[in-house]
């Protein structure tokens, strides 16, 4: 649970950032190993760094074509005028092919990633998002492949 204090990082900080990053199952010590210090104080740090909220979490990326899900599209949308965020965003939430989802500013008041099994599920995710999800229009563009890029540094 993040605390309210901001956290001083220094260069081990952001070592052990970038190592959790690139492999967040990485033992305890391989990680001290790869900073420099004792497995207690590794320990300590990556605990603090936890408790703080600078690391947030650990995942494991899924291949979604193992899932049956290799359409990859993003979606601009916006809303119908006097729509209430909170019931578009919580339809957004119900949703198993959004894997992302972005409240901004410009004309599309969200953008969505989603990943579907067809076109099929596609249609019909976007007909639903403008019949009961609050949504006025849609700009949907097919992803062809995503570029690889670096991870975002401490």
């Amino acid at each position: 649970m993040p605390t309210d204090e901001s956290p001083v990082i220094d260069d081990i900080d952001r070592n052990i950032i970038g190592a959790v990053r690139d492999n967040g199952r990485i033992s305890i010590t391989n990680l001290a190993d790869r900073v420099g210090l004792s497995t207690s104080a590794t320990s300590e740090r990556l605990r603090r760094l936890e408790t703080h909220g600078v690391i947030l979490g650990y995942h494991a990326e899924v291949s979604p074509d193992v899932l049956g899900r290799s359409l990859d599209a993003v979606i601009g949308v916006r809303a119908q005028p006097g729509a209430d965020r909170n019931d578009i965003e919580r339809w957004i939430g119900q949703q198993p092919s959004v894997v992302e989802a972005v409240h901004l500013t410009g004309p599309h008041d969200y953008m969505l990633r989603l990943r579907c099994r067809s076109t099929a599920e596609l249609d019909d995710v976007l007909m639903d998002m403008k019949k009961t999800g609050g949504v006025a229009d849609t700009e949907t563009k097919i992803v062809l492949r995503s570029l690889p890029v670096a991870p975002d540094g401490p």
